[in-house]
Formats: structure tokens, C-alpha cells, sequence
């Protein structure tokens, strides 16, 4: 793989070899706008497995989606006619879901994702869809692909939507988000409606490269959020006083998990230069356990990552052609890669470690209002008993607490069977992530309340935080200004937001 040019949007990445998709190549061009091209090697590699796929087909074998219909009509064979026409049909009926559209980078990627697939050449693809794929990709034709209605084993009606596009049905999305005719966009740009031959259409409806995609986009989120509450649980430390024991760097000689080590390195440079003292022997275990719930998202987020690359490159359209053996001759085998339970798992894995990490800080928030705890007023209020204080931050917190436990449920278990029982197990893997993405932000909302508090109750103690902690108390004020009365806290909370999306506090 190479790249050239320096400014992102002229830089460009060339694939010599399928393998070439990583991880930091997807992001690139999904999120980046890199733009794409391939080797003739791969072009030819493709052309290739086209040649040994119409060999198949011509030897009279039987190939799902190409010589019968899909899903319960499988047994439905088809007459030359109807074979011929199924391959741009198979992208017009299955169209079916509804609301906002995933991003635009979610729809890059699964662009690219599908790509991948194809460069393998064991889909019978031609090089002329692999190109068109890659001029689309370069020429910002993104797909317009709802959000909801993604009840189907793989990405079928995902991919429909995707790949409609292709042939001039569907929509697209404009260059300022807006919804356009997709027949329209390929015009504007002076490109001709691509022409799905046998096989072209099902490798595009099948597989699951928008639920990868859609997987690449919440492991991003819910990181940037891990780092977040990393800085906000360095910052209610310093506001509680708390000991410092629990992230003693020594502890990574008696805690062998790999999680909890990166937490407390991660922790350490934003105590340097305090000046603040603990204000009791022991913290409540909300602030002793950072290390171990913080640590335990890092792993799963890891692992999260991990099985999302494996994905990249595991094949996940049906059927497959595969290689002779000794003991028999390339073949089409209808499969079930286009479900990836491990995705699927780790992703219920990241909800529940997210839930529990974002109800940790709801509770470091109810520790602090309590004077017991922190050596100073009750709920942080300015006059005590005049003023409320803050402690309507942790009961509008405990909503957000609620609703992250609830989602943390396994959604994936909800599955069902459509196509009278021929499609008996669905994945719902992209209602899965979404899910993921609602908790996500539910919690950044968390880490706000929380931050609000911090901020107060260190400017309470009058005593020096750490250099970092200053740092962020300071931008804090430059959206929420102190008050010495009670100041309704939900329009705070929301100035607040707004700088964390901004990435100001990005570390």
C-alpha cells in the first residue's frame, strides 16, 4: 500500500493487495476523504475469479441468487430470462428501511468494506464493478442508507439502499446532508447508470459490510468517550480530595490485567503540580474502582477493535467460490459469513462495560454534594439552605444512569425468523451498535453534570489541582461562567455539551 500528496484531499492510497484494508485504511478514507486506486494486479486478480465463476455456471452449476430466486424462494429455479433480469431486480424490492440515514463515513465505509470482499475474487464480481465502487468512492457519491429497519440476517436491506444508488435508484446524500436523487447525482457528474451482470446484484446485496462499518463508528465513538471519562475521573478526584492509592502506579505490579495498567498510566500526568491533599484515610469505592471499570472498557473496546479487523477480511457474501482440492474441483457453497457473532458479542460486550462506566460517574457525582464526603458544603451550593447547589445535577444524571442500564441489554438476543423460516436467525447487528452509539451519548452527557460539579467543588477548596486539571477547569469557565447563587444547571450542562463536542477537551 503507498500514498501520496500531502493535503487530505488530495492524498491518495493505492491497494496492492487485498490484505491492504486495515483499520487505519478505512478510517482514512471513510473518514478522511482519501481517494482509492488499485494495482492492475488486483484488477487482474478480480478478473480472474469472474473467469472461474462463469466456468461454474456455464458446467451447469446450481448458485443461489443466480439461477434461483433468494430466501424462501430458493428452490425457485429460474429461466434464462429471469436469471438476466435478476441481477439489477435483486437491488429494487428489499429497499425497505425507514428515518435519518447512518453518516456519511458509515456509508464510505461500507463501500469500502464490500470492496474488500470483492478483491478477494471469490465473488464472480467483474473488474468493471470493482472500478465503478472506486470511482464512486472518489468521486463523493455517498449513499443514502436509513437507520432503522436492519431486522435482516447480514446487511440485505442495507445494502440495498447502498447499492441501488449504483443503478440510479435510491438516494444519495448532498453535499450539505440533504437527501438527492441518486439517478440525478450520477447524471451531474456525467457517469451512466452501472449495468449488474449474473451474480453482481447478490454480491452486493449480501454480506455485511454496513454493520462493519457501522461496528468502525462505534468502537471511534465509544473510545473518544473512554478518554473523556478518563480526564473527567482525574478531575472528580482532585474535587472529592481523593486518596491517590488506587491508581498508585505500583499497582500495576499486582493487577495483571492490561486495562486497568493503561488507566492508571493515563491518570498519572493529570495529578502533576497538585497541590491538593486527601481529605480522608479512603474514597468511596466509586473513586477506587476507576482503574477496574474504566480498565475494563479499555479491554473490551480491544477486543472490540480486534474482531472488527478479523471482519474486515473474512468473507462474508453468499456463496463463496472456493479453490480445487486434491480431492474435488472449485465449487459455490452457500454459507453463513455474513453473520459475525464475534462482532455482535464484543459489541454487547462494549454496552455493558459503557453502562457500568457511565453510572460511575453518576454516582463520583452524588458522592460529591455529600459534605461528609468532601469536606465541604452540602451539594456545593453557595449559600446552604438558600441555594439547592447542585444537586439536581446527580438527580437529572440519575435518568441518564437509568436508560444506559436499560440499554445495556443483550438486544442482539431479540432475534427472530423471517422468509417462513428460511432465514431463522437474524443478527440485528446494526440495531445492536446504534444502541451502543444512544449510550454513548447519554453518557457524554453524564461526564457533563459531572464536570460541572468537579469544577465547583475544586474552585471550593481554594487549593491548587493538578497542571492538566487546571487547564481543563479553565476551559470549562470559558462556557460556564461561576456563580456565587443558584443558576438553573440544564442550560450549563448544554454549554457544556457543546464544548465537548467540539472536541475541546479531546486528549
Amino acid at each position: 500500500m503507498s500514498r501520496g500528496g500531502s493535503d487530505a484531499s488530495l492524498r491518495m492510497i493505492t491497494l496492492q493487495h487485498a490484505e491492504d484494508i486495515s483499520w487505519d485504511t478505512v478510517c482514512a478514507i471513510a473518514y478522511d476523504d482519501v481517494k482509492l486506486s488499485l494495482s492492475s494486479e488486483l484488477l487482474q486478480k478480480v478478473s480472474e475469479g469472474r473467469r472461474c465463476f462463469r466456468t461454474l455456471i456455464d458446467a451447469g452449476a446450481p448458485c443461489y441468487g443466480v439461477t434461483t430466486g433468494l430466501g424462501r424462494l430458493v428452490d425457485v429455479d429460474l429461466d434464462d430470462d429471469a436469471k438476466q433480469a435478476l441481477a439489477r431486480n435483486i437491488l429494487v424490492g428489499r429497499a425497505a428501511g425507514v428515518g435519518p440515514p447512518l453518516s456519511k463515513p458509515v456509508a464510505r465505509a461500507t463501500l469500502l468494506i464490500k470492496l474488500c470482499n470483492f478483491l478477494s475474487a471469490r465473488d464472480g464480481v467483474r473488474p468493471e464493478l470493482v472500478s465503478f465502487v472506486v470511482d464512486r468512492l472518489n468521486d463523493d457519491f455517498v449513499p443514502w442508507i436509513p437507520s432503522l429497519g436492519h431486522g435482516m440476517g447480514g446487511d440485505a436491506i442495507a445494502h440495498t439502499h447502498c447499492f441501488q444508488t449504483f443503478v440510479g435508484l435510491g438516494s444519495v446524500l448532498g453535499a450539505h446532508g440533504q437527501r438527492c436523487d441518486a439517478a440525478a447525482e450520477l447524471e451531474r457528474r456525467g457517469v451512466q447508470p452501472f449495468e449488474p451482470v449474473d451474480k453482481e446484484g447478490l454480491s452486493l446485496l449480501s454480506g455485511i459490510g454496513t454493520s462493519l462499518a457501522c461496528a468502525i463508528d462505534t468502537h471511534r465513538r465509544a473510545e473518544r468517550w473512554l478518554r473523556l471519562a478518563i480526564m473527567t475521573a482525574a478531575v472528580s478526584m482532585e474535587a472529592m480530595a481523593a486518596p491517590r492509592d488506587s491508581v498508585d502506579p505500583r499497582l500495576q505490579d499486582v493487577i495483571p490485567r492490561p486495562g486497568v495498567r493503561r488507566i492508571i498510566d493515563c491518570l498519572a500526568p493529570f495529578f502533576s503540580g497538585s497541590c491538593i491533599v486527601p481529605h480522608k484515610l479512603q474514597a468511596a469505592v466509586s473513586y477506587r474502582v476507576i482503574p477496574q471499570i474504566l480498565g475494563a472498557l479499555w479491554d473490551a473496546l480491544d477486543q472490540f477493535k480486534h474482531d472488527i479487523v478479523v471482519g474486515l477480511h473474512a468473507f462474508s457474501d453468499n456463496p463463496v467460490m472456493v479453490d480445487a482440492t486434491p480431492d474435488d474441483g472449485p465449487a459455490l457453497l452457500s454459507f453463513g459469513g455474513f453473520h459475525d457473532q464475534h462482532v455482535i458479542n464484543q459489541a454487547e460486550h462494549v454496552a455493558i462495560a459503557l453502562a457500568h462506566a457511565a453510572v460511575l460517574g453518576e454516582r463520583r457525582l452524588h458522592r460529591l454534594m455529600d459534605p461528609v464526603q468532601t469536606g465541604l458544603v452540602a451539594q456545593l451550593a453557595a449559600r446552604p439552605g438558600l441555594d439547592a447547589g447542585l444537586v439536581t445535577t446527580q438527580k437529572a444524571a440519575v435518568d441518564f444512569s437509568a436508560r444506559m442500564k436499560m440499554l445495556a441489554q443483550p438486544l442482539s438476543l431479540m432475534t427472530s425468523e423471517t422468509s417462513a423460516g428460511q432465514e431463522d436467525y437474524m443478527a440485528l447487528i446494526v440495531p445492536v451498535l446504534e444502541r451502543v452509539n444512544e449510550q454513548v451519548d447519554m453518557a457524554t452527557t453524564v461526564i457533563c453534570y459531572e464536570l460541572l460539579a468537579c469544577v465547583r467543588a475544586i474552585e471550593l477548596r481554594e487549593l491548587r489541582p493538578g497542571h492538566r486539571v487546571q487547564k481543563i477547569m479553565a476551559q470549562v469557565r470559558t462556557a460556564v461562567p461561576a456563580a456565587d447563587c443558584d443558576r438553573s444547571p440544564g442550560p450549563d450542562v448544554e454549554a457544556l455539551r457543546a464544548l465537548v463536542d467540539a472536541g475541546v477537551f479531546d486528549i
